[in-house]
């Protein structure tokens, strides 16, 4: 099954970009380390949790969810910026993939049902695949799990591919 991007359900998703002092040096590959604090619009209702961060690509990472009055939130949060979609991030019925959030050039992340094993981000020139990195949603208590993925530079992904335990590819999802 193939979805475009406008058919998944996802409220809001933003890029808020964080200013620094005039001469101070950011590394890229820092994990964001600081208290967490929702960034979106939508005020948190609930614990702010977060679910995995590292330092992939040479980029460090945090990625958290919150309820709020939008809904759950999903904030990915870099050295340099952060990215908030706030809904109903889930899937629906059979629908592997639930709410997806991407910038051209950086990494993909979203939810995904309980039932995948990985998600892959392919290629669009040559069909190579790059996994992304999984996270439960259980600290949250909701059933499935969170994904992001960063591309290496020579990879320009086209689409993703939810695959299950037996690796059977359940869903493919064209990205904008």
């Amino acid at each position: 099954m193939t979805r475009r991007a406008g058919e998944v359900a996802l409220v809001a998703a933003f890029l808020l970009g964080c200013t620094f002092a005039p001469g101070e040096s950011v590394d890229p590959a820092a994990v964001p380390s600081a208290t967490l604090i929702p960034r979106g619009e939508g005020r948190a209702t609930g614990r702010v949790r977060e679910l995995g961060s590292g330092t992939t690509q040479g980029i460090g990472w945090r990625y958290s969810i919150y309820e709020s009055a939008d809904g759950w939130c999903q904030q990915l949060e870099t050295a340099s910026a952060a990215r908030v979609g706030c809904g109903d991030p889930l899937p629906v019925g059979d629908a592997a993939f639930g709410g997806i959030g991407s910038t051209e050039g950086g990494p993909v992340d979203g939810i995904v049902s309980e039932d995948l094993a990985t998600v892959w981000l392919v290629d669009s020139r040559s069909s190579a695949r790059v996994p992304a990195q999984m996270m439960s949603l259980e600290p949250a208590g909701l059933a499935g799990s969170a994904f992001i993925g960063f591309a290496p530079v020579d990879i320009q992904v086209s689409h993703l591919q939810a695959v299950a335990l037996s690796g059977e590819i359940l869903e493919t999802y064209e990205l904008p």
